[in-house]
């Protein structure tokens, strides 16, 4: 079967878009090879319009998230207040998170410890031919 009718390719692309079906399922319900319904959902043309309701559904969930993360925020905030040690640890953790704080997990640089009276005794010989201990 060669190009779908215009109303089996809006069929296809409400299929996958709203009601989340497979390429192979809306096939078998529209009568059509896989093939065929693959070339509509890979279409520009006819995805462009769900493209644009994408994009649109995205700005307006930013906007949701932009317009709440002030109320989260202060809630955070308020959950260092909270008697439970452990919550306003997370909290904190969170919030620092958040922030783009971060603490170096390991540092790995050699020390060097000198001591102003000389090294304190050991407990350990000297040398293996010496009864003197350190």
């Amino acid at each position: 079967m060669g190009r779908l009718s215009e109303r089996k390719r809006e069929a296809a692309l409400t299929a996958y878009f709203e009601e989340g079906l497979e390429a192979e399922e809306i096939a078998r319900r529209l009568g059509v090879t896989v093939r065929a319904v693959n070339a509509v959902l890979s279409d520009p043309k006819a995805l462009a319009p769900y493209r644009a309701k994408s994009e649109a559904a995205k700005l307006r969930a930013q906007i949701c998230v932009n317009e709440s993360a002030e109320e989260a925020a202060k809630k955070q905030a308020a959950l260092l207040m909270v008697e439970t040690e452990s919550v306003s640890q997370r909290a904190a953790k969170d919030i620092l998170d958040r922030a783009g704080v971060r603490v170096e997990k390991e540092q790995k640089t050699d020390v060097t410890i000198r001591f102003a009276g000389g090294a304190p005794k050991l407990g350990l010989p000297k040398r293996e031919d010496e009864g003197e201990w350190n």
